[in-house]
């Protein structure tokens, strides 16, 4: 199976199934297409699909389904993104986000200043649509639903403009610094995909992306200038503060590109601030899920839930705040994330890891376990891992430059949990030093797991360096016994 057949269905998550409503003795209003001009005088096309079985006069709550990095809005009314929610009762409005598609402008990646002012025109041109329910003049009933690139923008709308009822962000970011270039490293794996898409065709990027993307043959790092713009284009920070939407998070326990920890960034700065929100990790995302996915239909029961609640006003249960799929496929609830019931287990191991620019293991988007590696035992537990262990290393090293980066994966056999290795730095000047990282996050049977610390992961770019370290490890496992099981529904 190629990335690009992995890819595109995952940016493109089909977020509801449903139940058809019953049909209208009159026509239903129809589908349109339409251009609409943005506040720089940029071209901007929407799709709009009145709800199945609405009748000439009658109104409805709308939700907005954003494409991922490089695609065009749906065009297709029966397509499942889209047929799920017109079944459920709902409006949907797809558009080409600017750059891509037959939308003017270059992509300026989910940015406030461009693709934020976008979405209020288009929630201004909603709201003049006949089929359209109102809160108010000029403000409709709306929610957003979408992954990748069509979950980022809903963060940046939701904090600019207080006409969005409520989100469904999926597989979506934090930071997009922490995500390309975690401590430091450069994921090129992705990298050079999501270059590849946003250049792809008559698709139109800012500059600043044309830039990064020119450093992706060295591994370089962004500039401070053009680091502290990829900075401004995410919720961390600012943004996520202004957010009061209620809120359902939605990552992928196998996603490389925006892992479990920035989900869980988001999660937690909506709880701080009081939002109502809730997050749910599921066998998917930018990556292959490898483990059983658990029951078909759940995440999309629970989107359909989550909009019944906050946009129909609806008496209706959502399920726990916090809901993951195990590696045996078993969804389980629990209050809230962490698990009340978590308790910290440390295991060390040491010993001395040789590495060069041979080293490597894994593909551009999955880590594999390494052939030679420093292993940490696991926290030989009975229970679950549900969450991001952290690792502490003391070490002493030497190489032919003074700096590389260095990477631990969590192993199992013959695979490595969440698909994820995190890059850390270290100093090689003979000197001992200590560092503490957290790793990517998990949820997974316990007792099966150690951690590999390796010289080369294809996530990543290349080993450059040959060198040796001598290190002291311990990781901090969060252990819990298996939350309770939640049905279909969620309830």
């Amino acid at each position: 199976m190629t990335v690009r057949r992995i890819l595109v269905p995952l940016l493109t998550l089909a977020v509801v199934l449903g139940v058809t409503s019953p049909a209208s003795a009159a026509a239903p209003p129809a589908p349109r297409n339409t251009t609409i001009t943005s506040f720089d005088g940029t071209s901007i096309v929407v799709n709009f699909f009145p709800a199945t079985g609405l009748k000439a006069g009658q109104r409805a709550p709308s939700v907005l389904v954003g494409p991922g990095w490089g695609g065009a809005g749906e065009s297709n009314p029966d397509a499942p993104a889209v047929a799920g929610l017109r079944q459920n009762g709902y409006n949907v409005l797809t558009w080409d986000p600017r750059g891509f598609g037959r939308s003017g402008g270059a992509a300026s990646v989910d940015y406030y200043r461009y693709e934020g002012k976008d979405m209020q025109a288009l929630l201004s041109w909603l709201a003049t649509q006949p089929e359209a329910r109102l809160d108010r003049t000029g403000d409709p009933r709306v929610g957003m639903a979408g992954g990748s690139y069509g979950g980022g923008i809903q963060f940046v709308t939701a904090a600019l403009d207080r006409r969005v009822d409520a989100i469904v962000p999926t597989i979506a970011w934090n930071s997009l610094v922490n995500s390309m270039y975690p401590n430091r490293t450069a994921k090129t794996g992705w990298g050079n995909l999501l270059c590849a898409y946003g250049s792809a065709g008559t698709n139109r990027v800012a500059q600043q992306v044309k830039d990064t993307c020119a450093l992706a043959p060295t591994g370089a790092l962004p500039s401070a200038a053009l680091e502290s713009w990829w900075r401004d284009h995410g919720p961390a920070g600012r943004l996520i503060s202004r957010v009061r939407v209620p809120t359902m998070i939605v990552q992928g326990t196998v996603d490389t590109l925006f892992p479990l920890r920035e989900g869980i960034a988001n999660y937690q700065a909506l709880r701080s601030n009081g939002t109502p929100v809730k997050m749910v990790w599921f066998c998917g995302g930018h990556g292959t899920c490898l483990t059983p996915a658990g029951a078909a239909g759940h995440v999309e029961a629970l989107t359909v839930a989550w909009f019944d609640r906050w946009l129909k006003r609806a008496k209706v249960g959502t399920g726990p705040g916090f809901e993951y799929v195990d590696d045996g496929g078993v969804w389980r609830g629990a209050q809230r994330y962490p698990l009340n019931t978590t308790r910290r287990v440390t295991r060390s191991g040491s010993g001395t890891l040789a590495f060069s620019p041979a080293d490597t293991s894994g593909s551009d988007i999955a880590a594999a376990p390494a052939a030679t590696a420093v292993t940490v035992p696991g926290p030989a537990y009975r229970g679950q891992v549900v969450g991001s262990p952290t690792l502490k290393l003391t070490y002493k090293g030497t190489g032919n430059r003074t700096q590389t980066s260095l990477y631990a994966q969590l192993v199992d056999g013959a695979r490595v949990p969440g698909n994820f290795a995190t890059a850390f730095r270290v100093t090689l000047d003979g000197k001992q030093h200590t560092l503490e990282v957290p790793l990517g996050a998990v949820a997974w049977n316990g007792a099966s797991l150690s951690l590999q610390i390796v010289g080369g992961s294809r996530l990543y770019f290349p080993q450059q360096v040959t060198g040796s370290v001598t290190v002291r490890a311990t990781v901090t496992y969060p252990v819990t016994p298996p939350a309770h099981t939640v049905s279909f529904s969620g309830n």
